[in-house]
């Protein structure tokens, strides 16, 4: 079996003002409350099946929004098999938009992606020297710095989002696990990507929770 991960931004300052050893309390209860609200809304609820946001009635309102990626996203799976099929094209990819995919996608999979390991000279790191990996019990952790490079690679990645069609569809191996078209490998990325135009926009941090 696989696990989901729910996607908050968050105030970081709010967080920081929270115990360490009740973060985790903290954002699961924030995320499980926008969740009850939903279902609470009844049968006239829309379904969930394309990327929304969910954000917070009073009196918790100002510090935290879910991300819900929607049919595709939401299980781990689906992050693990677009770093698949990542992986199968990156080397069909021009060097430059090659190198800021890979930075932008890496937070996406849990312990980063292999290859990152050789890092290009001079290129942004997205995490300070004292937070090299994510708390244990978070599948994602990323500081407002790290949320600020991150907007930096999307700038640059999302109006170039077609330039990985013709690799995609050459050399990926779709039929083969999950992400098997282009339309949904590239959601998952503007997904993505919508999550840090919004915290960046805010100063905030991106966190990733098992659910």
């Amino acid at each position: 079996m696989g696990m989901c991960i729910d996607v908050l931004i968050v105030d970081w300052d709010h967080l920081m003002s929270v115990p360490v050893d009740q973060h985790y309390a903290e954002l699961y209860e924030a995320a499980d409350s926008v969740d009850e609200e939903w279902w609470g809304a009844g049968l006239d609820q829309p379904p969930s099946t394309g990327p929304q946001w969910f954000w917070p009635s009073p009196p918790a309102v100002g510090w935290f929004g879910k991300f819900d990626f929607g049919d595709v996203g939401y299980s781990y799976k689906d992050h693990f098999w677009a770093g698949e099929r990542w992986e199968e094209i990156r080397s069909f990819v021009e060097p430059g938009l090659r190198s800021a995919v890979d930075r932008f996608i890496d937070p996406l999979f849990w312990g980063g992606l292999e290859y990152m390991s050789d890092r290009d000279a001079g290129a942004p790191l997205l995490m300070s020297g004292d937070e090299s990996s994510a708390p244990s019990d978070h599948l994602l952790w990323c500081r407002p710095d790290a949320v600020s490079s991150l907007k930096r690679l999307w700038d640059f990645v999302g109006p170039e989002l077609s330039l990985l069609r013709s690799p995609f569809v050459q050399h990926s191996r779709a039929g083969f696990g999950r992400i098997n078209d282009f339309d949904t490998f590239v959601g998952l990325l503007r997904g993505w990507g919508d999550v840090i135009d919004r915290a960046e926009l805010r100063g905030w941090g991106v966190v990733g929770l098992r659910c």
